[in-house]
């Protein structure tokens, strides 16, 4: 969104000043050429670079790089932007006629390579590099050329807290984190298939209310024994060591892959599973922990809650009456807005543009 703060502190850095330059003749009476004067280039940075959030820049979160370049002069000038975290991104390249008389502000978001997404498993000190060069009949001459640092998060670095944003706003990015088409969530619906009643996934809710079929209930429950087939464990490893409030969260594939997950991470498999059934599934978060929803029709605000930690250990149903006592408790605390309490509807937050992350 263009009014947020952006994710991390900012860097400012300011490129080229304005510069005169006379022509004068050899004898004193000849008249100096007219003044020209050089554009001007301004530019900020992000300081941090959010790795699990790289795809967001430029729409939910403000773009990574802004670059203002103003043209004093009585005619147009075109302009060539460039930008990237070396080693990181790719570059961002804009063509561009400033008029004359214009401030123009070019916003860039180099986007991560995904080979290198796969080798971040900690974080890394890089160079932000921008170039602005003047196109004067197909010739470039340079404006501006300089480096700056960032930091790149480790591809599992979540920030619990992000500048300009509510606590709710910073939770609903937990969406990106859910991942319906990841072929490892596929996998596993397809031996979920295995334990429903009718040897079948479908797809939706049919226009059942309050789920008088079983439908949604027989599938949530063939995706919890489905989750067992693969010896899930309660296994938390959350410390990151980015700056800031930051916990270290796995993808569901991951999960899968690893056979372990925290709350968060189970949840987020067992919310990618939903969805990827079209159902609409939510992420409640409470101080210390998280468990997830799916909603029982599209009618009623009506919600299976699921304790996923107990996945392993407990039957489906202990785990939905475990996860709605959970979710009554909190409730007070949920409509209140309290510190450490959020929810994130998925839905909601794909029609604002939380994608899910194009990992794989």
């Amino acid at each position: 969104m263009r009014d947020r703060a952006l994710i991390a502190p900012k860097v400012w850095l300011v490129g080229m000043t304005a510069v005169l330059i006379l022509s004068c003749g050899l004898l004193p009476s000849v008249t100096p050429t007219p003044v020209t004067e050089a554009l001007q280039v301004d530019y900020l940075y992000t300081s941090n670079l959010i790795t699990i959030l790289y795809p967001l820049y430029g729409s939910t979160l403000d773009d990574f790089a802004i670059i203002t370049i103003t043209n004093p002069r009585s005619v147009p000038a075109q302009v060539i932007v460039e930008s990237e975290v070396t080693g990181y991104t790719t570059r961002s390249i804009d063509t561009l006629t400033v008029a004359e008389g214009e401030t123009l502000e070019v916003r860039q978001n180099p986007r991560l390579i995904p080979d290198v997404i796969d080798q971040l498993n900690v974080q890394k000190p890089a160079q932000f590099y921008l170039r602005v060069a003047e196109l004067d009949d197909g010739i470039e001459k340079p404006l501006l050329e300089e480096t700056g640092d960032t930091l790149v998060y480790a591809r599992r670095d979540f920030p619990l807290s992000i500048p300009g944003f509510s606590n709710s706003e910073s939770f609903e990015l937990l969406a990106a984190m859910v991942t319906p088409n990841d072929p490892s969530v596929e996998e596993l619906l397809r031996n979920a298939a295995n334990y429903t009643s009718s040897g079948i996934i479908t797809s939706g809710y049919g226009g059942v209310i309050n789920d008088e079929s079983g439908s949604v209930w027989d599938r949530l429950e063939s995706v919890w024994k489905a989750e067992e087939d693969y010896n899930l464990t309660y296994i938390s490893t959350w410390v990151s060591f980015a700056p800031g409030s930051v916990q270290r969260i796995r993808l569901p594939f991951e999960t899968l892959s690893d056979h372990s997950g925290n709350c968060i991470e189970t949840s987020l498999l067992f919310a990618s599973a939903a969805e990827a059934m079209d159902l609409e599934a939510a992420i409640i978060g409470i101080p210390g922990h998280a468990f997830v929803g799916v909603r029982i029709d599209q009618e009623n605000a009506n919600y299976y809650f699921i304790e996923t930690t107990l996945i392993g250990q407990s039957s489906f149903k202990q785990a939905v009456d475990l996860a709605t006592q959970e979710f009554q408790d909190a409730l007070p605390h949920l409509d209140a807005q309290e510190q450490g309490y959020g929810w994130v509807t998925v839905w909601d937050a794909r029609e604002k543009g939380i994608l899910p992350l194009p990992w794989r």
